[in-house]
């Protein structure tokens, strides 16, 4: 099953660095765990104001900074937390060429938009205008899952499912993630889920039979003293 690390307790460092960051030790351990051959992409879950309130997760000089060190390297997963996402792409497609943008991801979530109408049309944009090659549409933990019909789903390209509530880490796992998972495994048997939240050996196994089908890790990697030895574990756990 493929994995997306999350880097978002290396964020503060990074930005700390964010002139050099090639040169820090966070770095060396994001360069390690991509020579594993491990993981999908690095997931960068960007957090603004009022949808993440009082956060500010990923300025856009360092997803600027991050992209141009890694470009070539790895495909990048953009998660917009943000409640105006077309203005933040707009910001992205000034530094990533259309050229490169095929290689990455981009989830949007539903709780940005006041109807699925838009949010249909934010995502053919972002496909088709913009040139991104895989669009995902994003489900808060407390957000019911009737809020997406099969319009939506049948245009975007995955379902990213949070199975903690956005906007923190380190957050424990809910059961009532697994059951969105179940909920639309069942219903659209072919459209990729993406689960983000309290994953680890123990939940991964439980997300992946409920229907995941890639795993956005952060924790349970990153804040290991050497991350590479959690990634190897995680996958080595997983069904591939």
């Amino acid at each position: 099953m493929p994995i997306s690390v999350s880097i978002l307790e290396y964020e503060r460092v990074l930005y700390r660095d964010v002139e050099d960051i090639s040169s820090s030790l966070i770095f060396s351990h994001i360069m390690n765990m991509i020579n594993t051959g491990k993981m999908e992409s690095i997931h960068l879950d960007i957090m603004r104001p009022p949808l993440i309130p009082d956060r500010i997760v990923f300025p856009i000089k360092l997803v600027e900074k991050i992209y141009r060190t890694l470009r070539r390297r790895i495909p990048l997963s953009f998660h917009l937390m943000v409640s105006n996402p077309i203005i933040m792409i707009d910001e992205m497609n000034k530094f990533i060429p259309r050229k490169d943008r095929i290689e990455n991801s981009v989830a949007i979530h539903r709780e940005s938009f006041n109807s699925e109408s838009e949010m249909v049309d934010a995502v053919k944009l972002i496909k088709e205008e913009y040139g991104y090659g895989s669009v995902g549409i994003s489900l808060d933990l407390p957000t019911p899952c009737n809020v997406i019909s099969e319009k939506t789903v049948k245009t975007a390209d995955f379902i990213l499912l949070m199975t903690v509530h956005m906007g923190r880490g380190r957050q424990k796992y809910s059961e009532k993630g697994t059951e969105k998972i179940e909920y639309f495994s069942r219903r659209y048997p072919e459209k990729p889920i993406w689960v983000d939240g309290g994953i680890n050996l123990h939940t991964a196994r439980i997300a992946e039979k409920a229907g995941a089908r890639t795993l956005v890790v952060g924790s349970f990697i990153t804040l290991k003293k050497n991350p590479v030895e959690g990634l190897l574990e995680l996958a080595s756990n997983i069904g591939e």
